[in-house]
């Protein structure tokens, strides 16, 4: 599998799945809310109703230009949203200033626009278990602020018999600058899976899987003020022999890897999938801002919460990897991966390889600021 990174990575972006038309590319905001939907997507069970998402960037006036105390005008909609007709739209939230000089403020409080678009939301996509429940909250959450105008729309395609049935969710969102992005999700026959690199073959949906979860965790875990903490993932081939294989994927590592002629040879050591848990779970710890009161010593930092939507983001992004390399698997890491409690050095990076047969996957964890 070729690099795999977040679509939000500022030095190795994933590549869009997605062929857009036009200038129709995603800010980085919007990518957060696109890997959003299409991991819910890939969490949700096939014993639910199924449903389907379509995710369209576009713009519009900024809301200098225009601000959405009322609807714009419904062609105008339409255009960004790349729908052929708007029949209505309302106001979920807007951001409003009374005058030159004065702030934007929220026409409705954040948490009760959360509430509603995770009710809306959940109208359509239904969830069952918790990390489908937190991951509608997180979506819900980051549509409606805290420098989010929303707009529900309607188009005339909606319900041609007048029967009783779940009608699909258009949801426009704007930015400050007039970035928008229209999440539909429409019921259908069978939950609609994310698009995916033919070239990558089975691995394609697994990229795209992946991309979701670091491009979310990039979202949420940050070293400081200014720099995420970044993830990439690869996986290589190995040679045939049956010499020391983890001599052999280490020296695979230092000889792929991009910035090889600027760094030595890194000293690997074992650890079992449990370290790895613990020490993503340790970095996740110290890394998620809402943890911090500004006055506590390291060591009394909270443990993530068990069902906080990082716990589950960084369990299932181990799961893939483990299931991709198969039970056999032999882990080593060089750097930083608190195995403890409080974090013992000061390394920067993570490199966690994990081998299995003639493959060798490589998990780096980028904490530079």
């Amino acid at each position: 599998m070729d690099l795999t990174t977040a679509y939000t990575d500022a030095w190795h972006r994933q590549p869009d799945p997605v062929e857009r038309m036009g200038d129709r590319r995603s800010t980085n905001e919007q990518w957060v809310m696109i890997a959003a939907v299409w991991l819910l997507a890939m969490w949700s069970s096939e014993q639910v109703p199924g449903w389907a998402s379509i995710l369209v960037p576009g713009r519009t006036k900024s809301r200098e230009d225009r601000q959405w105390q009322e609807p714009p005008p419904l062609p105008e909609l339409a255009d960004a949203s790349d729908l052929p007709e708007v029949t209505s739209a309302s106001v979920l939230t807007s951001r409003v200033s009374t005058g030159p000089g004065q702030p934007y403020k929220p026409a409705r409080t954040d948490e009760v626009v959360t509430a509603e678009l995770a009710t809306l939301i959940s109208d359509v996509v239904a969830v069952r278990e918790q990390r489908e429940v937190a991951l509608v909250r997180f979506l819900a959450g980051h549509l409606a602020g805290p420098y989010s105008d929303v707009l529900r729309l309607t188009t005339g395609a909606e319900d041609p018999n007048g029967a009783s049935h779940v009608e699909p969710l258009h949801l426009l969102h704007r930015d400050t600058w007039g970035s928008t992005l229209r999440v539909s999700l429409t019921p259908a026959l069978k939950i609609q899976q994310p698009p995916a690199f033919a070239s990558d073959g089975q691995d394609g949906p697994l990229r795209t899987r992946i991309a979701s979860i670091m491009t979310m965790l990039s979202d949420l875990l940050w070293v400081n003020n200014n720099n995420p903490v970044d993830f990439r993932f690869r996986i290589g081939q190995l040679d045939q022999s049956e010499g020391d294989r983890v001599a052999e994927a280490a020296r695979w590592w230092a000889e792929n890897r991009e910035d090889a002629d600027e760094h030595d040879d890194e000293e690997f050591r074992a650890i079992s999938a449990t370290d790895l848990r613990t020490g993503l779970r340790n970095v996740a710890r110290l890394c998620l801002e809402e943890l911090w009161d500004g006055e506590s010593d390291i060591d009394e930092v909270p443990e993530l919460p068990v069902n906080h939507l990082v716990t589950f983001l960084s369990n299932d992004l181990i799961d893939l990897i483990l299931a991709r390399m198969s039970n056999n698997t032999q882990i080593v890491c060089a750097g930083f991966l608190p195995v403890t409690w409080p974090p013992d050095g000061e390394e920067e990076q993570t490199t966690v390889l994990l081998i299995a047969s003639h493959e060798v996957a490589v998990l780096e964890v980028d904490l530079t600021c």
